[in-house]
């Protein structure tokens, strides 16, 4: 579904949830909304321990640049998957 076709069921969802006044029905939609907000901002979240090992690499490679490797010679020591 392309980005135009989501803004267009996000704003027809929007219009039918205003003819909406069940309050169960309310909650269970906002608890949905709160539960798909959650696992959203998980995909992007990077947990403490992975950003600090990176920051870790980066400032080892700043002290020894001698242990970076060109891409093309690093490649062709990787076997075919």
């Amino acid at each position: 579904m392309g980005d135009m076709d989501i803004q267009a069921e996000k704003a027809i969802i929007i219009e039918q949830f205003k003819q909406v006044n069940d309050e169960t029905l309310i909650q269970a939609f906002k608890n949905l909304l709160a539960y798909a907000l959650k696992k959203q901002q998980e995909e992007f979240n990077i947990p403490d321990e992975h950003q600090q090992l990176v920051m870790d690499r980066f400032a080892r490679i700043r002290k020894n640049p001698e242990l970076l490797i060109d891409w093309d010679d690093a490649s062709k020591t990787l076997r075919p998957q």
